[in-house]
Formats: C-alpha cells, structure tokens, sequence
C-alpha cells in the first residue's frame, strides 16, 4: 500500500535539496511533486519506506509535514 505525504518549505533551496536527496536515494521522479509557488513537496511511497522518506523530508527543516 502506498501512502502520501507533503512537506512546506520556508524556500526554493530546500525543495532543490529534498529532490536531490529523493532522487540520490532512488526515488522515481513520478512518485514526487514540486509545487514552487506554495514551496511543497508531495511524495507517493510505499508504507515500508514511509520512516525512511520523513527522514529525508524533515532534515531540510519544514515548516509542516503531513
């Protein structure tokens, strides 16, 4: 089963670092969403990566993760 989460950003250099480390770990771009104008980052995963992409997603330092 797959979940959703989406992560808000304070700036652009941040959403550039999540995507470089989403697809350093082998994230498929399919599975993530840049929205620059509202500074997200929605990301589809699997259930059993879920810990492993908060991981990624919070040390860029969000100012929300849902």
């Amino acid at each position: 089963m797959y979940t959703m989460t989406t992560a808000t950003y304070t700036d652009k250099i941040a959403l550039k670092n999540v995507d470089d480390e989403l697809k350093n770990k082998g994230v498929p771009t399919e599975n993530f969403f840049i929205n620059e104008k509202k500074l997200q980052i929605k990301v589809k995963m699997p259930e059993s990566e879920e810990q492993e992409i908060r991981d990624i997603l919070n040390r860029h330092g969000p100012t929300n993760v849902e």
